[in-house]
């Protein structure tokens, strides 16, 4: 007996110092940041690998003290991780978890807040939008203590903004509120209110307490506290013994959650973190983030007013509008035409395309069928829109009958539209039947190249940039085929060219370039030299100047 319980603590103890010894193995910083998944997950390999080795030792050479050890230490360690919750949770004060707001502060009209940061988006704006206050101040907490400056907004008539002002209400326009604008003020004092102050602790040591944030009620220049919230952070043990990080981007954890990684996990001490703003929405109950409620007025006149902003330059608000007319069970022809009026900022992975991919699913048939007609006239305009806009419409737009043989004759007729208006005419020209990479994906490919070939007018660079937008694979026929037109592209355009041509497009397992390769990095090379403006040509040599070889 005395023997197996010898034993017993010497497998605790070579656990024990195993699982220091890992804890505390040095890394240089910058490994940590990008290798922190594949450190821990090397850690946790070496020291799960060390505990079943020492039980299967254990059970093969009848040291029964070895098997249980491991389980022994995961259940101590475990015990202590609990114990240590318990006596944070009974050493801390109740009181700071506290996070009450009284009701009446939503009928005070003013809110400043006295912070050292601000939060953009977009609780100042719906706070004003939707009637909540009269005016929203911020002012300015400086570190030495010095408050300022000191700066009031109001909803103001849009007769009375300026353009600027009238630009930076975009959040106001989203919401149909056209007639309106943020206007904002300097003023010498923090007015009569709500004041809101952020006493903000040290980020650095990250363990401690406390931030601490108030509501103040203000009258005659004098506060008082109505509300006060705390949040800090503690250190304990993790639950088990193992090695890892909570996910990003906040590493701290409740008191009581669990996560199967360690060894020490961070937990709050009152709440988790806070803004100003944080508290400014819960005084009137409102989502910070979430952008001002629709202005409450009839679908007719928000169609009216997303049509009048999808004149204006600055444009993006009608979009929106016109989703939130769509969600009210309304799609006429001006609603369409506000949506295919976006059609050239549709590129992949934009604001502007995934809207529209939203509207165009939520279409009937016939509602589809308008749409593709409005988008084909806009890419039939060349008066619309800049070389350098995309367009990544399709989504099933080849159905319809005539759709792509019209696309693909104004791509293979037309010589005087830009970049953006050849690309949508080939991806509604292409076969979406067709697999990628298959044979007839390559020779629907080769079949529009041919017509790249023949191209002798102005027209050329940009049907042969569109090109490339749509067919991505490059092939030794394309890469020899456009080293030979180099000189026909301006030098604007010259660095896409040689992109979209295959410079830097080669498949990473090439032990040797292709002849064609090289034929179109030396001949880029030489036309990069050919430059006229110096800093442009500077430019493109530096980034080019290793890759001919």
């Amino acid at each position: 007996m005395i023997r197996h319980i010898l034993t017993l603590l010497l497998g605790l103890a070579i656990l024990a110092g195993v699982y220091w010894v890992l804890a505390n193995f040095p890394f240089r910083a910058i490994a940590l940041v990008y290798l922190l998944l594949v450190i821990t997950g090397g850690l946790n390999f070496v020291w799960v690998a060390i505990v079943i080795g020492m039980m299967t030792f254990g059970a093969i050479r009848k040291h029964p003290g070895l098997v249980v050890a491991p389980p022994l230490f995961f259940a101590i360690w475990f015990g202590a991780a609990l114990a240590e919750r318990y006596k944070v949770a009974d050493e801390t004060d109740p009181a700071l978890a506290v996070r009450a707001v009284p009701a009446e502060l939503r009928n005070i009209r003013t809110v400043t807040l006295v912070t050292r940061a601000t939060r953009g988006c977009c609780g100042h704006a719906s706070l004003l939008a939707n009637g909540l206050v009269d005016g929203y101040v911020h002012a300015y907490d400086g570190e030495n203590g010095h408050i300022g400056p000191i700066r009031l907004t109001q909803l103001a008539a849009a007769k009375d903004c300026t353009s600027d002002e009238l630009r930076q209400s975009e959040l106001l326009q989203r919401a149909g509120r056209i007639d309106e604008c943020l206007k904002t003020t300097t003023i010498d004092a923090i007015p009569d209110g709500l004041v809101i102050r952020m006493q903000e602790r040290p980020y650095y040591p990250m363990v401690g307490c406390c931030t601490v944030g108030t509501i103040n009620i203000r009258q005659n220049g004098e506060e008082r506290a109505a509300a006060t919230w705390h949040s800090g952070r503690q250190i304990v043990l993790s639950y088990v013994p193992l090695f890892g990080m909570p996910n990003a981007p906040d590493p701290t954890l409740s008191l009581w959650d669990g996560f199967a990684g360690g060894p020490l996990l961070m937990i709050w001490i009152g709440g988790p973190t806070f803004a100003g703003e944080d508290l400014a929405a819960a005084a009137y109950g409102i989502d910070w983030d979430a952008p001002p409620k629709t202005a409450d007025v009839s679908t007719a006149v928000l169609i009216r007013r997303a049509v009048e902003i999808s004149r204006r330059s600055t444009r993006a608000a009608a979009l929106d509008i016109a989703l939130t007319v769509q969600g009210k069970g309304v799609v006429d022809d001006d609603v369409l035409g506000v949506v295919s009026s976006f059609i050239e900022t549709a590129y992949f992975g934009g604001t502007a395309y995934d809207k529209i991919q939203e509207f165009w699913f939520k279409l009937n048939p016939d509602q589809q069928r308008k749409f593709i007609d409005l988008v084909m006239a806009r890419m039939q305009d060349p008066t619309i829109g800049f070389d350098y806009n995309h367009a990544a419409f399709r989504w099933g737009a080849g159905r319809f009958p005539g759709v792509a043989d019209q696309a693909l004759r104004i791509f293979e007729d037309r010589r005087d539209l830009k970049t953006w208006q050849y690309e949508l005419a080939l991806r509604l020209a292409q076969n979406e039947r067709i697999p990628y990479k298959s044979v007839e994906y390559f020779a629907e490919q080769r079949q529009r190249f041919r017509s790249i070939q023949d191209d002798s007018s102005g027209a050329f660079v940009s049907r042969a940039l569109a090109f490339k937008r749509v067919y991505l694979l490059n092939n030794d026929e394309q890469r020899e085929f456009f080293a030979q037109q180099l000189d026909r592209v301006p030098d604007a355009v010259l660095e896409q060219f040689l992109i979209a041509a295959g410079w830097n497009r080669d498949a990473p397992e090439e032990a040797t370039l292709t002849a064609a390769t090289r034929q179109l990095r030396e001949r880029g090379a030489v036309r990069i030299a050919a430059v006229k403006d110096e800093m442009l040509r500077r430019n493109l040599q530096e980034r080019y100047h290793n890759r001919d070889s």
